[in-house]
């Protein structure tokens, strides 16, 4: 029987090595299962049935078949547990354990499935351990580097289970580990293991631990083979740019707190959790920005960045990378605006806004790309919206003065009309919403959208009285029809202040359309 036994498992992993058929994409392993299936019914050597309900429950979760593996591993464990000398069938309990905590994990059942992998970990640490100590190769079955393999497995599944939990630092702290052994045994795939440094950076970049963020993007990039996987280098390009931005965004923070001096900062951003051994990237040190040239140092070290990888990512054959980057130049456009002295400056900053995203907008298929759009679409209306705002109080303008400057008067206009036209687009959008997706984020929306037209109309300045007036005609009949829409939508309670504010123009704008029509 153990000549047969053996055999059959021999001819089970053959099968098992054959790649699938598109048409029949497990066909081989059925024929494998078969052969497990009538060896079980053969033997009644418990040791001999441990291994093959361990054998099926890998089969069974292969052909994606989750309940029958569970039954299998748990049938598996059952019978091992018989077995007088364990120590030498170690591996497949750690094997099971990962197998059922799997399981539990990807039904949502993360206590359950943290639970029996913890019990995994441990037997992991105690087989290495004991292989270390002794020096010499385990007496398990598939010896010390199998022991190893199962515990990188376990620690994956561990940092899968708290993601899902979202307990972030224990996924972070897990799926570090995981990558710490890939990397020391060399059994990572390449585009998984970059995949994971940029994943694993924007966690740390998250708590500001910029140098531990922007050292793991550093890490991914030296594993790509030189000259090779050109996409993958500008992901990771990409991704630096958007860790320099976030220290880039933190410092202002800091500054405009007046906590730029703050000597606790320095121990943030350079905090390290995890480095790699035999890989030629050191640690970095990143000082704090305290000065608004300090910033825009920054500012140009991750619009270069960004830059280098749009090379890669065009925008024919690359709209969502190409256009996610340019957005978040522009973020970095408004953050840094915000620590601008000079107002010529923060029109400049504006104007550069829209100069980065009117010429995607304007060129990417709406209906191809309708997410993007709508995004780029709400950020242009925002900034026209921003733009014309700050000219009307920089230029001095009111109702019968033209402002101190001809030409800022000028830009506010064309900056108006861009807020009403834009803003216009957006209400267009939302109202082919079907009533059942017109939730508190849409009335939020439109209402803002109107509310922006309306204030728009009334800033429009003009010499000529008849336009003036047609104009301030057109807002007082949009907060009209405004007060109207929230009260017919009986979205009185949410939109009090616009409520307030509608009424208030109300009141006054008829007073100021007579003023201008008497001069």
């Amino acid at each position: 029987m153990l000549y047969e036994f053996e055999s059959t498992l021999f001819q089970v992993e053959h099968l098992e090595k054959f790649p699938s058929l598109e048409e029949q994409p497990f066909l081989y392993k059925y024929r494998a299962r078969t052969l497990l299936q009538q060896l079980l019914q053969k033997t009644q050597d418990p040791l001999q049935q441990a291994i093959i309900h361990y054998q099926l429950g890998v089969n069974f979760l292969d052909c994606e078949e989750n309940g029958e593996s569970r039954k299998n591993m748990a049938k598996s464990l059952q019978l091992f547990s018989q077995i007088e000398d364990i120590e030498n069938y170690l591996t497949y309990i750690q094997s099971i354990y990962n197998h059922l905590g799997f399981l539990a994990v990807n039904l949502d059942d993360n206590e359950t499935g943290l639970a029996i992998l913890a019990k995994a970990e441990r037997l992991g640490e105690y087989l290495i351990a004991k292989g270390d100590f002794e020096k010499r190769p385990l007496k398990v079955q598939g010896g010390f580097e199998r022991a190893q393999e199962f515990y990188t497995i376990t620690l994956f599944y561990i940092a899968q289970a708290y993601t899902k939990l979202g307990i972030k630092d224990k996924a972070a702290y897990y799926c570090g580990q995981t990558m710490l052994r890939q990397f020391k045994s060399k059994t990572y795939e390449l585009r998984d293991f970059v995949i994971n440094c940029i994943s694993l950076s924007e966690y740390y970049s998250g708590i500001w631990n910029f140098a531990q963020a922007f050292y793991l993007l550093l890490v991914g990039e030296a594993v790509i083979p030189e000259g090779k996987r050109k996409k993958l280098r500008a992901t990771l390009q990409m991704a630096q740019g958007k860790v320099i931005g976030d220290m880039m965004s933190y410092c202002v923070d800091c500054i405009k707190s007046n906590q730029q001096n703050d000597p606790s900062l320095s121990k943030l951003f350079n905090k390290y959790s995890i480095t790699f051994d035999g890989v030629n990237v050191k640690q970095l040190v990143f000082q704090p920005s305290k000065t608004f040239d300090e910033i825009k140092s920054l500012f140009r070290q991750s619009n270069t960045l960004y830059k280098k990888a749009m090379t890669i990512f065009v925008l024919d054959g690359f709209v969502t990378e190409h256009i996610q980057m340019l957005s978040e130049i522009s973020i970095m456009y408004k953050v840094i605006m915000s620590l601008e002295p000079d107002p010529n400056n923060v029109i400049a900053y504006l104007e550069k806004r829209l100069d980065v995203l009117l010429p995607v907008f304007n060129a990417i298929n709406p209906k191809a790309y309708q997410n993007t759009y709508e995004k780029l679409l709400v950020e242009i209306a925002e900034i026209n919206n921003e733009l014309y705002e700050f000219l009307v109080k920089f230029n001095e303008i009111d109702d019968f003065q033209g402002g101190k400057n001809k030409k800022l008067t000028e830009k506010m206009n064309k900056a108006c009309l861009n807020t009403i036209q834009y803003y216009e687009k957006i209400v267009e959008q939302l109202k082919l919403l079907e009533e059942k997706q017109r939730d508190q984020a849409y009335y939020s929306s439109i209402t803002t959208a109107y509310f922006n037209i309306a204030k728009a109309q009334s800033k429009f300045f003009s010499k000529d009285n008849k336009i003036k007036v047609q104009y301030l005609v057109n807002s007082l009949n949009q907060y009209k029809q405004l007060v109207q829409f929230i009260n017919q939508q009986n979205q009185q309670n949410e939109f009090q202040a616009v409520l307030q504010m509608c009424k208030e123009m109300i009141q006054i704008l008829p007073s100021k359309i007579d003023r201008i029509n008497y001069m």
